[in-house]
């Protein structure tokens, strides 16, 4: 398959883009989502509430944005470096980097976008489709393909049931105030799941 090259226009747009998400997220760090104007967004970014609405639609978007850009990293990054020679290990790695790539946005935005996500976007979240959830549904089939995961369950189930626990590390650990370790606690509670199947 031959891929476009991208024109100035797009990459700019692109670029602008990225831009008013790293100002939203900022301003995620201290205040309330539900406190942040559009028009302040747009003010932090030097842009137009005409160029928000383009770029986003709503100020739920910055929240799927944000996820967005997490499933990139994700799919681009994560899923390339794990080494899925011990599938147990590797969906233990898998999520733990989930909880440190949360640990680096920070404590602020992880609890804002939870609360946003309930209010804004659930549907998205929910989304098999997403790019942290399939890099995991790969490492759950290859697990159970080659025996590593011995389990009456599909891979569907499994992946479902991980995310479930995950999003519950990262919750308690939002409303923790990031009291502990995120990693540590994800791999505790990720190991002992992985040894039930």
């Amino acid at each position: 398959m031959i891929m476009k090259k991208k024109t100035s226009r797009t990459l700019q747009a692109e670029r602008t883009k990225s831009h008013i998400l790293d100002e939203a997220l900022k301003l995620m760090k201290y205040k309330n989502f539900d406190d942040i104007s559009i028009q302040e967004i747009c003010e932090n970014s030097g842009i137009s509430t005409g160029a928000f609405y383009h770029h986003f639609g709503s100020k739920s978007g910055i929240v799927v944005a944000a996820y967005t850009r997490t499933d990139e990293f994700f799919q681009d990054e994560v899923i390339k470096k794990i080494d899925s020679s011990n599938i147990k290990n590797a969906i233990i790695g898998y999520l733990c980097e989930q909880g440190l790539y949360a640990k680096n946005m920070g404590v602020d935005i992880i609890r804002n976008i939870y609360k946003a996500q309930m209010d804004n976007a659930s549907a998205f979240f929910l989304s098999a489709e997403r790019g942290l959830p399939k890099g995991l549904h790969q490492l759950v089939e290859k697990g159970l393909d080659n025996g590593e995961l011995c389990s009456d369950k599909t891979a569907d189930q499994i992946t479902e049931e991980l995310l479930i626990i995950s999003r519950g590390i990262l919750y308690n650990w939002a409303i923790s105030f990031g009291e502990y370790d995120i990693a540590k606690k994800t791999f505790s509670i990720i190991d002992a799941y992985l040894q039930s199947i």
